[in-house]
């Protein structure tokens, strides 16, 4: 009897990473290239390529433009990680596209993809049978043996980098620049944030042989410089109104997003990307939801670069009156190359916020192993916060644990939670959320309302 083609997909889950994109090679062949059918942006990066993805893809499918987007890892349903037009494809069609990668992975030679792979495979030939008419891919793990550079690219962006999988991609920055960047189509425009360590500058920009098909984006400046005009004499930094040379890690992903459309032509997509900005739900990143009447801030900050953004971000967004800050954290990580160096950020935050209650958890293993919570509670107690610092092994307790908390400090008006930490914390969080149906986290394109209540992208 043939095996049912979810509990197959479950099964890849055992073949781990696979360095080498043969296998997809092999399966794109036999399903026809499906990947050929449309013009690919390709993204990859450490931190806010999922962001930048979004805001794409929404900016894209605003602009009138039938748009695929392939992210990774999902937070509640594998769906999630093929979108059209901001939806996850439905159980139909992704069951229909994995009935016909199960069949070519029959034929002799056999082949058996990861997960990963499948997915992969699954969003390629979705947007083929719906009829994409561009896709925004965002690599899943490093760039060099991505499936992902398999598609179609005519521009690749790079986002900031930073020390990641280190046991696969490198051990240093450069490292790990250096299998990013080799998502490169040469001779198409590529476009990378601008790095402060000059190693890492150094390695993509060997990488990327033409100079005048590639820009860096400077965030401190607020604009592209090309790669060959990189060396030129320093300019003073952008005094554009108000402008302290800092912006938040969303603004920065959509004005990469928006260099990216203009390289390309999509200049209608790219005069849409302060509309998208506005309609982008990219669940937990930075994203604010009310919760058995507390309200919770959830983000995925599971490198060190990543977690010293979002407590940027959060500090700059309560100095500016924003949002509030935080009364109570929940964490949990993954296994970190360097704990201490990732919670610092976290620590400042706490002693700057004066936040008295951390709650130490465990998400479920993903593709890494979750740090064991009492060692995380132990690291953090070793910087010398004043906090009381309590671990809780179950994500539901931890939480259950801090939404008591923030009504006995507040009942009147309970203090909000920061969630921080793996993607897979973020996600046992949301479908505890989503199992009450207090959100769709699904749609990543909030449609906007016109004055008649019609949805005029419909």
């Amino acid at each position: 009897m043939e095996q049912d083609v979810w509990s197959w997909l479950d099964s890849l889950k055992s073949f781990g990473y696979n360095p080498s994109l043969d296998n997809t090679a092999i399966l794109l062949s036999r399903l026809d290239q499906p990947q050929h059918s449309f013009p690919s942006i390709h993204v990859a990066g450490s931190n806010g390529k999922g962001t930048c993805c979004a805001i794409m893809a929404n900016a894209l499918t605003l602009s009138g433009v039938c748009t695929g987007l392939f992210t990774s890892p999902h937070l509640i349903s594998v769906n999630e990680r093929v979108r059209i037009d901001g939806a996850p494809i439905t159980d139909v069609l992704f069951e229909h596209c994995l009935r016909q990668i199960q069949e070519v992975c029959q034929i002799n030679p056999t082949v058996d993809p990861t997960f990963y792979e499948a997915t992969f495979l699954v969003a390629m030939l979705a947007f083929r049978e719906l009829g994409v008419q561009r896709a925004v891919v965002e690599t899943g793990l490093g760039g060099r043996y991505d499936s992902t550079r398999l598609v179609d690219a005519d521009c690749c962006v790079l986002t900031e980098i930073s020390l990641e999988h280190t046991e696969i991609l490198g051990e240093t920055l450069a490292e790990i620049a250096e299998e990013k960047a080799a998502i490169v189509r040469q001779g198409r425009p590529f476009i990378a944030v601008w790095p402060y360590d000059s190693s890492v500058r150094k390695t993509i920009e060997r990488t990327v042989r033409e100079h005048d098909k590639a820009w860096w984006w400077r965030g401190d400046r607020l604009e592209s410089v090309k790669f060959s005009e990189a060396v030129k004499a320093f300019r003073p930094l952008s005094r554009k109104k108000g402008y302290d040379g800092w912006i938040p890690y969303q603004k920065e992903a959509a004005m990469l997003a928006k260099a990216a459309l203009w390289r390309i032509g999509e200049f209608a997509a790219h005069d849409e990307i302060d509309r998208a900005i506005a309609h982008t739900n990219w669940p937990g990143r930075m994203q604010w939801v009310e919760y058995r009447k507390t309200s919770l801030l959830l983000d995925c900050a599971h490198n060190p670069s990543g977690m010293a953004r979002a407590c940027e971000q959060i500090r700059f967004q309560k100095t500016k009156d924003m949002a509030p800050m935080p009364g109570v954290i929940v964490i949990g990580c993954t296994e970190q190359k360097d704990l201490a160096t990732f919670l610092q950020p976290l620590v400042e935050t706490i002693v700057e916020g004066s936040i008295d209650h951390v709650y130490v958890t465990q998400p479920p293993d993903g593709r890494k192993a979750a740090v064991d919570c009492t060692e995380l509670a132990r690291e953090l107690e070793s910087q010398g916060t004043d906090a009381k610092i309590t671990a809780i092994t179950s994500v539901q307790q931890a939480l259950e644990a801090a939404q008591k908390m923030s009504f006995q400090l507040d009942k009147d008006l309970p203090q909000p939670i920061l969630c921080i930490g793996s993607i897979y914390l973020i996600g046992a969080i949301l479908q505890l959320i989503d199992e009450e149906g207090m959100i769709d986290s699904q749609n990543i394109l909030v449609p906007p309302k016109g004055e008649d209540g019609v949805d005029p992208i419909a």
